[in-house]
């Protein structure tokens, strides 16, 4: 078994196993539905791409996690991902936590987020990320804005806000989505990226292609790896 499907069996397993969470019984022997709700998802990308950028070097990847939420509007998360080499690490691990409502017809949530790299070296830091969207005719339009403070792994601020759609095609289970991108701090300068593919949903399916691209370039590995490119993904939801 080569490298790379060995971590891909690992992720596959993490993101399979979740214990399913019972409906909470009444004293009268009924029963109703939790307050609490859990939620898994596992995927195949032909290229993990975050923000623009190909973090698995180009290369597919593997990735999946899992979601519990609350009545309330609070939840809690992790997601992984393989990756090319990062400092030592081929594995992307998030974990977050939040709140998420919806005031007026816009749902909107705010989001702590820790990316962790095992096996890396000084490559952690953490993000917050605030989210809005509502419908616009058959339409949802959002957008999105991340700032990562001044931390040890990181020199300076960055910031990243993105305005997103995702349009169905009349009645169909397929819709047309994109996103344009802006960042700019210490990570990148005056980075623009962009997206538009179309989505296929088949029950706990859902099949994606896209288009991404980016105003980076050049020969070395950050212009490489910030090229345009075609991504095909497979994500099954639980």
């Amino acid at each position: 078994m080569g490298l790379w499907t060995e971590r891909a069996a690992a992720l596959l397993a993490i993101a399979l196993a979740v214990p399913s969470v019972p409906a909470m019984a009444r004293e009268d022997g009924a029963s109703e539905d939790s307050a609490f709700e859990l939620s898994a998802n596992v995927g195949l990308v032909s290229d993990y791409r975050f923000r623009g950028i190909s973090l698995s070097g180009r290369d597919p990847a593997i990735q999946g996690g899992f979601d519990l939420s609350h009545d309330s509007g609070l939840f809690v998360g992790t997601w992984a991902s393989s990756i090319a080499d990062y400092s030592g690490s081929n594995v992307e691990l998030d974990i977050y936590g939040g709140y998420a409502g919806s005031f007026e017809g816009v749902d909107y949530s705010i989001t702590a987020l820790g990316y962790f790299y095992p096996g890396g070296s000084g490559v952690d830091y953490f993000e917050v990320l605030g989210t809005a969207s509502t419908s616009f005719g058959p339409a949802t339009v959002g957008l999105d804005a991340a700032w990562v403070p001044s931390q040890d792994n990181y020199g300076g601020n960055n910031f990243y806000m993105a305005a997103k759609t995702e349009i169905p095609v009349g009645e169909t289970p397929v819709s047309l989505f994109g996103h344009l991108g802006y960042e700019n701090g210490d990570s990148y300068d005056n980075k623009w990226d962009w997206e538009a593919g179309i989505s296929y949903v088949a029950g706990p399916l859902t099949a994606s292609v896209s288009y991404v691209d980016t105003n980076y370039s050049g020969a070395n590995e950050s212009g490489r790896l910030a090229r345009a490119g075609v991504v095909a993904t497979l994500v099954a939801s639980f």
